[in-house]
């Protein structure tokens, strides 16, 4: 995943504590990937679904929070972060040489995370909702940050910045609650969701290369998996405007040429990763398709901001159904395999998974603009699908999660 070793090797590969003493502990708690990649999958799987059962009125949702904002808040800072945390909590250690955060010290910091869902179901006040809430990113972050300093890989530093940008959007999103500020909410969601996207943007770029060539290699389809280090630069860039300019409020017309812009440079970006040799792969072929999702989803936002051909939910679901969800699944099932010590051989059902969140999202992002008299069908399709592919995730991974290393090692 870094510069140096990716995050989701085989098992044979040497990574930070590959070589390590049986771990002694509770296993569930022996790497940061094991309860957030859980709890992202069954956030992921119980909000969503929550979330279809309230809009077909079968259910409704304990918060004080209004309905749609409740959803959109906990898909972004509660499915995403608890995703990312696990990503960041295994990566940075192999980055830095540091020691991976385990035992009581994960579990505090899973708990807090837990609580920040928790307090929006039952929490006393809105005030004590926030506190709570608020407390988890900059605690992540801090966590993160101290060992990179240390291990002097600075320029993953980029990735604190992005969880603080992501903490200030959710504090936006707060700031509306209790002082009722207009566009508080939407910026703040936007901000949110924009950090993680500038993440799988970054990790995109290191990972799929790799992973695409080390599979063409094992099936004896050796190709040249390249990227260019002008378009690296300049997609980085373009998305890094669009973004600033869609938070900044910035005219409608030039946060959709950027995007346009930004589409067309992550699309350059793909042109030499042979995306179509590895559909035979499915934990390959599903990093393609959520790096494709964010070109989509660059694509959509530009169209919607020029024209009113597109809505602009659709565009924004793009990013989160499609890009987040699309990708995380694909990072956390190798990720998953990888680091409990099992060969990258997923299981039936998984590809089922896999197949079932990209028709979600699709279903999310265009039944709108192109069934509008079935928009209401197509949302509870779409929504019921991807909760699904989460839910068989969280039903397949939970004894892999929850186990010792099938090696015996540690981590």
């Amino acid at each position: 995943m870094g510069a140096s070793r990716p995050l989701s090797e085989p098992p044979q590969s040497p990574l930070l504590g590959d070589e390590g003493p049986p771990h002694r502990g509770i296993a569930f708690l022996s790497a940061g990937l094991r309860p957030f990649f859980l709890a992202a999958g069954f956030t992921a799987a119980f909000g969503v679904a929550w979330w279809v059962g309230f809009l077909w009125g079968r259910l409704s949702l304990p918060t004080a929070w209004p309905p749609v904002w409740w959803h959109a808040h906990e898909m972004v800072f509660g499915f995403g972060t608890a995703a990312v945390s696990g990503f960041l909590l295994t990566a940075v250690p192999q980055w830095t040489d540091s020691r991976p955060l385990s035992g009581a010290p994960l579990g505090l910091l899973f708990l807090l995370w837990v609580c920040g869902r928790i307090v929006f179901l039952v929490g006393p006040t809105p005030l004590a909702v926030s506190l709570v809430d608020l407390a988890y990113l900059p605690t992540l972050t801090a966590t993160l940050t101290l060992p990179m300093l240390r291990g002097g890989k600075r320029k993953n530093l980029v990735f604190p910045l992005l969880l603080t940008a992501m903490w200030i959007g959710n504090l936006l999103c707060h700031l509306e609650v209790h002082a009722s500020i207009q566009g508080h909410m939407q910026r703040g969601m936007h901000l949110g969701t924009y950090g993680l996207v500038g993440m799988i943007a970054i990790v995109s770029g290191r990972i799929v290369p790799s992973y695409t060539r080390s599979a063409l290699q094992q099936r004896g389809e050796p190709s040249e998996i390249q990227s260019s280090a002008s378009v690296e630069w300049a997609a980085k860039v373009a998305l890094f405007v669009t973004f600033a300019a869609a938070v900044l409020g910035a005219d409608a017309r030039f946060q959709g040429a950027t995007a346009l812009l930004s589409a067309a440079l992550f699309a350059l970006r793909m042109r030499h990763w042979h995306s179509f040799q590895t559909l035979r792969d499915p934990i390959v072929w599903i990093l393609h398709a959520g790096h494709g999702f964010l070109a989509l989803a660059l694509l959509c936002k530009g169209i919607a901001d020029l024209t009113e051909l597109f809505p602009p939910t659709s565009a924004f679901h793009a990013f989160t159904a499609g890009t987040v969800g699309t990708m995380m699944i694909g990072i956390m099932t190798r990720a998953s395999l990888g680091h409990t010590g099992r060969p990258l051989v997923l299981r039936p059902a998984i590809t089922l998974a896999y197949c079932l969140v990209v028709f979600g999202a699709l279903a999310r992002i265009f039944g709108a603009p192109l069934a509008a008299g079935l928009y209401r069908e197509t949302l509870l399709a779409g929504g019921a699908a991807w909760a699904a592919g989460y839910a068989i995730f969280t039903w397949v991974y939970l004894p892999i999660l929850i186990a010792p290393r099938a090696d015996g090692r540690s981590g």
